[in-house]
């Protein structure tokens, strides 16, 4: 049996982004998008349909308390796995032990997981992150501290981490 998944959309100052909620918690997340179609589309694509779920309004309050900077607890939200390895289930969890405002290297993350010595299948199981931002895999950087390996682009992870204060803002100009 297919559990059903409650579509939840809002729009943010960094761009449209939304969750899909199963009834236990967060199943599947969007990054930040530019327009609705395109972060709605990705939830379908997760099987995701409106409907009602009384966990949903308070998602999109984490969302986008987060989006403007705030100290949202976005990684005490519940989450909801889908069907993963035993691998990708230790990183998915670790990266929420990553506190808003650090970094860690992805052997750092392999280490702490007891896979020191498989730091790219760590990386691999970050890559696949079904739920980006409430498991926040934009904290894990290369050993030198350089950024890469993110989904919604290096630009992105790199505004994400200094909204977090991780990073010093860019400066304009």
């Amino acid at each position: 049996m297919t559990t059903l998944l409650s579509l939840h959309m809002t729009e943010t100052r960094l761009g449209w982004a939304g969750v899909a909620l199963s009834p236990v918690g967060i199943r599947y997340a969007t990054l930040f998008h530019r327009t609705r179609a395109s972060a709605e589309g990705e939830l379908r694509a997760f099987g995701a349909a409106v409907d009602d779920n009384p966990e949903g309004e308070r998602a999109l309050d984490t969302l986008r308390a987060y989006a403007d900077g705030e100290p949202a607890p976005i990684e005490e939200f519940p989450v909801d796995l889908p069907e993963c390895s035993p691998l990708q289930w230790k990183v998915w969890l670790a990266l929420r032990e990553i506190p808003r405002g650090e970094t860690r290297s992805y052997g750092w993350l392999a280490r702490h997981v007891g896979e020191g010595q498989a730091p790219r299948a760590v990386g691999a199981a970050v890559g696949a992150n079904p739920i980006p931002l409430w498991l926040p895999c934009h904290r894990v950087v290369a050993a030198n501290g350089s950024l890469h390996g993110f989904g919604g682009g290096l630009a992105m992870k790199q505004e994400l981490l200094e909204l977090e204060g991780a990073l010093p803002r860019r400066m304009l100009g």
